[in-house]
């Protein structure tokens, strides 16, 4: 009637956040697992996968391990692997440690590659301009 497998713990699989085309929000976003921008955002978002469809539009930064931009992005990426698809209109600086581009991209960017220095430098950027 029981089994032992019923002890075992169970493993737990990433869930998939969907922000529809018909969705509009202005603020900040954190979550965990994968989210995939229909809509329109206008705030920072901080997550462990994203995925800018070609119908989405993010004006904010992203911090994510994993960015796929197909979409109308503007602001600052900080991942450690970047994807740019054929679709993407991107203007920022555009931190990464692996990058995929297809061709056909709109970009008015900056490349930063590897993350450690560059947010280094701005912390202690940022702490002199607070004396």
């Amino acid at each position: 009637m029981f089994s032992r497998d019923s002890d075992k713990p169970t493993k737990t699989t990433s869930s998939s956040s969907v922000i529809g085309t018909e969705m509009q929000i202005n603020g900040n976003i954190k979550c965990s697992g994968n989210l995939v921008l229909k809509g329109k955002v206008k705030g920072n978002v901080e997550c462990d996968h994203i995925n800018i469809s070609s119908e989405g539009n993010l004006k904010g930064n992203i911090k994510a391990l994993q960015s796929s931009i197909g979409g109308n992005f503007e602001g600052d990426v900080f991942a450690d692997t970047l994807s740019i698809e054929s679709t993407a209109n991107i203007k920022g600086k555009l931190h990464y440690n692996n990058l995929k581009a297809q061709p056909g991209a709109n970009l008015e960017v900056e490349l930063i590659r590897g993350l450690d220095n560059p947010t280094k430098n701005q912390v202690k950027t940022r702490s002199k301009k607070g004396k």
